[in-house]
């Protein structure tokens, strides 16, 4: 899922915007104080609020990317995962192919390893996003960084048929800022190194996606601890956290 605001918003509210009391449309302070109450209300009636986390159905997601602009860049792998990464989990994984005249930078290429070779038989983006969404289902989509992959696979989606993701989305980099009152959002090498996770395959989507997975669980079980046991109190905590990192 970044934690992108708006599109948080859309994906649990579908666009719904706190309002103003009267006397306080220009008052940003108030404002944004009236729309947390409106969003902390709200998630009690939405459908999924009472979700137990540990029963959940979740896909842990990653891509591999040219570049960080989902405009001007694309695709090359995506990845995801359901089920324990310590019990015999559901993995999917494609390669992607690029688009005629595209070529992957180098530095790129040194980072994921992927080759232009890895992609010259992969299915054109349209395919390989049709077949990651059957897989996922309607699952929560979680991921580290989630905003980077939300954003290139909407960007994919809109340029293969104009539609974007509508899933719930979570992000283990807010999570992990909820859980150890972190000032700034941690890389998943942080992560790994904090959860005792063995970094294998890094900066590969099948790679980072079973890592970020161990680390969810890893969450999860934390989540329990401090009583934080369904969708809807995960989501109001870190609507809180969102708030309070904007003011």
């Amino acid at each position: 899922m970044g934690f992108e605001r708006i599109r948080m918003l859309r994906h649990l509210f579908g666009g719904m915007a706190g309002h103003a009391l009267p006397g306080q449309e220009g008052n940003p302070t108030a404002r944004a104080e009236v729309e947390l109450r409106s969003l902390l209300a709200d998630l009690q009636e939405h459908e999924m609020s009472d979700w137990p986390l540990g029963e959940l159905p979740m896909a842990v997601i990653d891509t591999e990317t040219t570049g960080f602009d989902p405009a001007a860049d694309v695709l090359l792998s995506i990845a995801a995962t359901t089920g324990k990464p310590e019990e015999a989990c559901d993995a999917f994984h494609t390669f992607v192919r690029l688009p005629a005249g595209r070529v992957i930078p180098e530095v790129v290429r040194d980072l994921t390893g992927i080759t232009e070779g890895d992609l010259q038989d992969a299915p054109q983006a349209a395919d390989a996003l049709q077949a990651f969404l059957q897989f996922v289902g309607d699952r929560v989509l979680v991921a580290h960084h989630a905003g980077h992959d939300i954003r290139f696979l909407n960007a994919a989606l809109r340029r293969a048929w104009g539609v974007e993701l509508n899933h719930h989305v979570l992000d283990t980099g807010k999570i992990a800022m909820l859980l150890h009152s972190m000032k700034k959002y941690p890389t998943l090498d942080m992560l790994l190194a904090l959860y005792d996770v063995p970094c294998r395959e890094r900066h590969t989507a099948s790679g980072d996606a079973l890592m970020t997975g161990v680390v969810l669980q890893r969450q999860l079980e934390l989540l329990t601890v401090g009583r934080i046991l369904t969708l809807g109190q995960l989501w109001e905590k870190l609507i809180v956290l969102e708030h309070a990192m904007q003011n």
